[in-house]
């Protein structure tokens, strides 16, 4: 719906021609039927009356637009104009006032004139003065600011004066004092080049040594050579634009932003440089609203829980904070991380009971000492643990929207990183083992020999940390909000979580904790096959498989694939995905995986890759292997095939023939090769004409076995033989 109103600027075009025409409307009557306009780029304007619906109709019919008008000539500040404007403008409105507050008469033209002449008579101006006065009174807006003198289109204020042969700017005190020279367009187009070149850049150079090289560089009229050395050749110094000239314009036409993000860097400029407009405080409605996690490297050394001489490192600590209350929500002492696993527990610890947490270190506390155990509506991180596939279900089932600040710009999350430097100061640095200094002197003895600590003991310190910021610490910097005055709310962080509960409450999330645990783990896919469900090289069972006879489904027809979700670090257990997470099945390690149980993923991945490689090793040689097997099998296949159809063509024999016999012929040759396959254990060879040489008599009931016969080996292959050249019967 389109409205006209008073002081609407109205610009009317035509597609076949690009000239314009801009009018103000200055009057609408109160039944809208008529409109009164002045053209605002004719010096000669008068009050036009054109009809209501016809602005509307060409608006309709794209004929005429709205757009939006600012005089730059109309000051908005009476407190920054002289006086002496202030007068003239009170004189031209004193000429004007009686004409112009009697609308609608004033646009009538007679009754106008009529007007006019009375202020001729009244103030003794011309009438073009009084006339010009009515015009910018209403090509301005009807403003009487509008009528002071427009000075400012006077001289070249604001604009680079032309240079001609005198030398413009302040003179010199001495005359062999340099004058510089007057500064062209070409001229501060090469200082322009020479402040991006040699000042805004890494390199960080002073302006002094930025002038020199650009002198060096686009002012230089030849070179001259001193040794190995190529010296630059400048004009005389009154041909050359002083360092003065230079700093002026680096001045005049700097943009510091570009300035520092090309010296320093775009991270550096965002973390040291930015403008500091907002609070944290206020990018959170409530409780939940935002939390902020992030991890650092304790400056402390602990020692081995199971032996106690032994040095294990310094500790990762992870601090889960709300950025409405600064409550801490949830923490992480360990060894993981930085990484996913160290995320993973600090979130997981978000969800838990905070008073059987602390009982886990013997720490008994009351439930309202510690009160979160929920998740939030949104996650503030580091790109690194949260950025990829592995958060995804933060976001998809859990509803958490995760926020990853930009690299290096650590003030994204400045109310976690705050904590770590106040844990630091707290307590950390009277711990033994604590780093002191970040590099020692020669001879001072190693900090990390004074380590003390174990693991459990220093989480028991963070925790009592942790209880005493979220109970005790008084903020006094922390803003708070007109309603938190009123109602008397302390800048303590438990107070202010539970003001903003009663009355900012909707943020807070809650999950039960195994589901929010299964959530958090590592993500994958697994195969359900007839040995088990297959993950990484592993096999699994479970009840629910049994039960719905997964495995006899598998074999009988064919694998599918399942979600699971696991913890990196142990292979006993793997989770299958239920209900789109909000159930899970645990599927434990089978027995005959043995080699397996209690080690990390990494260490099966590992272990079966260089078993694959292996493999793949082996296999090269496997192929050179057959490719000799095979050529050495068709060298005998070549050869058989030869003298098999050289015997053939010389039996002469048909296919039939060939084929009869052949069960009387596989029995003569059966009996022919259990001749030579017969084992013999002495290795001297019986000789035909001592038979019985080798025979050792076996005793049966005390009696000497009868002798039998002896029929050599070479006459009944004799008679085979001559058997096998005679006609035998037919096979069938």
């Amino acid at each position: 719906m389109h409205n006209i109103v008073e002081n609407t600027v109205i610009e009317w075009f035509t597609s076949d021609t690009e000239k314009r025409q801009i009018e103000r409307i200055l009057w609408v009557s109160p039944s809208n039927d008529v409109a009164i306009s002045i053209a605002m780029e004719d010096d000669k304007a008068f009050p036009l009356m054109k009809t209501h619906s016809e602005y509307i109709a060409g608006l309709e019919s794209n004929l005429c637009r709205v757009v939006e008008w600012v005089n730059g000539n109309i000051p908005l500040l009476d407190r920054e104009l002289d006086e002496e404007y202030l007068n003239l403008r009170e004189k031209s409105w004193d000429a004007i006032k009686g004409i112009v507050l009697d609308e609608p008469g004033c646009f009538d033209k007679s009754f106008r004139g009529s007007r006019v002449r009375e202020a001729q008579e009244r103030t003794g101006l011309h009438k073009s003065t009084i006339y010009r006065y009515l015009r910018r009174y209403w090509q301005g807006g009807k403003m009487k600011n509008a009528l002071l003198p427009h000075y400012n289109n006077c001289g070249s204020y604001g604009n680079d004066r032309m240079p001609g042969e005198a030398k413009r700017g302040r003179p010199r005190k001495f005359e062999e004092e340099s004058l510089g020279i007057n500064i062209d367009e070409e001229t501060k187009q090469l200082l322009r080049s020479g402040i991006r070149l040699f000042y805004n850049n890494k390199n960080k150079s002073p302006l002094k040594h930025a002038y020199q090289k650009t002198l060096e560089k686009f002012f230089t009229t030849g070179f001259r050579q001193e040794g190995q050395a190529i010296i630059p050749i400048l004009p005389p110094t009154d041909k050359l634009p002083s360092f003065g000239q230079y700093r002026y314009w680096f001045k005049k036409e700097m943009d510091l932003e570009d300035t520092l993000k090309s010296r320093h860097g775009e991270k550096r400029f965002a973390l040291d440089y930015r403008p500091i407009l907002g609070s944290s405080t206020y990018e959170s409605f409530g409780p939940g609203s935002r939390f902020q996690i992030d991890a650092t490297v304790a400056d402390v050394y602990l020692v081995s829980e199971y032996r106690r001489e032994w040095i294990i490192g310094r500790p990762i600590i992870y601090i889960v904070i709300d950025v409405f209350s600064r409550y801490i929500a949830g923490i992480y002492i360990g060894l993981e991380g930085p990484s996913w696993i160290g995320a993973m527990m600090a979130l997981a610890n978000t969800t838990m009971d905070k008073v059987q947490f602390c009982a886990q270190y013997g720490i008994d506390i009351e439930p309202e000492e510690w009160v979160s155990s929920h998740l939030p509506q949104k996650l503030t991180a580091d790109r690194g643990e949260l950025e990829g596939e592995k958060p995804s279900q933060l976001i998809d089932v859990l509803g958490v929207d995760v926020e990853n600040a930009p690299p290096y710009r650590a003030d994204w999350k400045g109310i976690v990183e705050q904590q770590f430097r106040l844990v630091n100061l707290r307590s950390i640095q009277f711990i033994p083992g604590a780093i002191k200094e970040r590099y020692r002197e020669r001879g001072q003895r190693d900090y990390r020999l004074d380590a003390k600590l174990t693991l459990k003991e220093f989480t028991q310190i963070m925790i009592r940390n942790v209880l005493y910021h979220n109970n005790h610490h008084h903020m006094l910097w922390y803003d708070r909000n007109e309603f938190m005055v009123a109602d008397e709310v302390a800048p303590v962080p438990r107070d202010l979580w539970h003001w903003g509960i009663i009355n900012r409450n909707g943020r807070l999330k809650k999950q039960p904790e195994n589901i929010v645990k299964l959530n958090l783990m590592y993500q994958g896919e697994a195969t359900v096959t007839a040995a088990g469900i297959q993950f990484k090289g592993m096999h699994y069972g479970c009840e629910l498989a049994m039960r719905e006879q997964w495995f006899v489904i598998a074999r009988a027809n064919k694998t599918w694939r399942v979600k699971v979700c696991y913890d990196p670090r142990s292979t006993n257990e793997i989770y299958l995905w239920l209900d789109e997470g909000r159930q899970f099945e645990t599927c434990m390690l089978l027995e005959r995986e043995e080699r397996y149980r209690n080690k990390r993923i990494e260490e099966v991945e590992d272990l079966l890759e260089i078993e694959r490689y292996q493999g793949r090793h082996q296999g090269s040689n496997n192929m050179l292997s057959k490719i000799e097997l095979d050529a050495h099998t068709k060298a005998i296949v070549d050869a058989a095939a030869k003298k098999t159809e050289e015997a053939i063509q010389q039996s002469q024999e048909s296919s039939n023939q060939r084929i009869k016999g052949t069960r009387q012929r596989r029995s003569n040759e059966k009996l022919i090769n259990r001749e030579q396959e017969v084992f013999k254990l002495s290795e001297q060879v019986t000789s035909p004409d001592s038979p019985t040489s080798n025979v050792v008599p076996l005793k049966r009931d005390g009696k000497p076995e009868t002798k039998q016969t002896y029929i050599p080996p070479a006459d009944k292959l004799s008679k085979i033989k001559a058997y096998l050249l005679e006609d035998g019967d037919d096979d069938e």
